[in-house]
């Protein structure tokens, strides 16, 4: 299904649904964003035109229009403004990173099998030592994973799990590094955060018995820790290519996260303590992820940072010549580049020095 765009939206909102995104984005520094734009999310990127999106029965409709006229024009002015300050107000900041500039999260697979890098940091002295490298090339942040979520992959047993990946996240918190879990399973969240890792990293969106509650008790312990990144899949590692389908991939994503936020803050995490990633290559077809990255904007109505995936994915090589996972740079930045427009704060990457340095070009004035 695909958005129709209309001269003027319905009188009311078709089930009273309703969603904003910026478009026409300009750098917040430009000298051309003057009186009348926002900036989105107190970052570097501002917009003074949206789409506003509705139901109308058969799908979705859209209506191009400034933030003036949907002020004025809103049903609910109280809720078309809350929904612009979402927007617009500054992120707090995320496990001690400021959010007015983006980050690099380094992914260190302590795996024998992921689909890029598998085997290369597979014993603990490598993936270490492959960290800490990363570290110094401008990563912020150090995501350890133990088991592939690869397409088809099978799951690892929880001991083997801890065993690959606590003894390296410990090394690398004690010496001051910060440092995600990239796990979906509750008992090895609960065991990170103990190792010091203050993020949990879960591609299934915390859906594992007891995640948000084991979340909530790791920032109620410390309020330091219990960082929460919601990720979207759509089924699970094993099935999730097998004929993605969605009405609307943007939309069906948003509502998805919007429910998961909505349960970790029900479980008592603090809206402060949740990023979300819409989870490109998760149960998606390459046209469900150019549809994603081109409305990255949208995202920022729910209120929290956002985490983009594109790192040497499949998508790329479809898209392109077919090439294998290690020479897909060229495609990983170019996606990294459109998700930076769109204001995105992380960014999870293979390749630290030749992202930071892209990120860096794009933002320099």
């Amino acid at each position: 299904m695909s958005i129709a765009y209309v001269q003027t939206l319905p009188a009311a909102p078709h089930d009273g649904a309703c969603w904003i995104r910026p478009v026409n984005l300009i750098a917040w520094d430009d000298p051309a964003c003057s009186s009348g734009y926002y900036q989105l999310a107190g970052g570097w990127m501002a917009f003074a035109d949206v789409d506003v999106i509705q139901p109308d029965g058969k799908g979705y409709c859209a209506c191009r229009m400034s933030v003036a006229d949907w002020l004025s024009q809103a049903a609910d002015k109280a809720v078309a403004q809350a929904y612009l300050d979402r927007l617009t107000k500054p992120r707090p900041d995320f496990a001690g990173l400021s959010l007015s500039e983006p980050h690099i999260m380094a992914i260190v697979n302590v795996t024998p099998d992921s689909f890029s890098d598998g085997g290369a940091h597979f014993a603990s002295d490598d993936a270490i030592a492959g960290a800490k490298a990363m570290a110094e090339e401008g990563a912020s942040i150090l995501d350890i994973g133990g088991e592939s979520t690869r397409p088809g992959a099978e799951p690892v047993s929880q001991q083997e799990e801890m065993r690959r990946i606590l003894p390296v996240i410990a090394a690398l918190s004690q010496e001051g590094h910060i440092v995600s879990a990239d796990t979906r399973h509750t008992a090895m969240m609960g065991e990170a955060l103990k190792a010091g890792a203050p993020i949990i990293n879960d591609v299934g969106g915390f859906r594992d018995y007891g995640a948000p509650e084991m979340m909530a008790a790791g920032y109620q312990m410390d309020a330091g820790k219990g960082f929460a990144i919601i990720m979207h899949m759509q089924g699970t590692p094993e099935t999730m290519q097998q004929n993605p389908s969605y009405d609307f991939a943007p939309l069906d994503i948003y509502i998805w996260l919007e429910e998961r936020i909505k349960i970790m803050q029900e479980a008592g995490l603090p809206l402060s303590h949740i990023a979300v990633d819409f989870g490109f290559g998760f149960g998606k077809t390459p046209e469900h992820n150019l549809q994603i990255i081109e409305w990255t904007s949208l995202f920022h109505g729910l209120g929290v940072p956002l985490l983009v995936g594109v790192s040497r994915k499949s998508t790329i090589a479809k898209l392109s010549n077919g090439e294998p996972a290690d020479e897909r740079l060229g495609g990983s930045l170019a996606l990294t580049m459109k998700a930076l427009h769109g204001g995105a704060q992380f960014y999870r990457v293979h390749d630290v020095s030749q992202s930071k340095q892209a990120i860096s070009l794009y933002l320099a004035r």
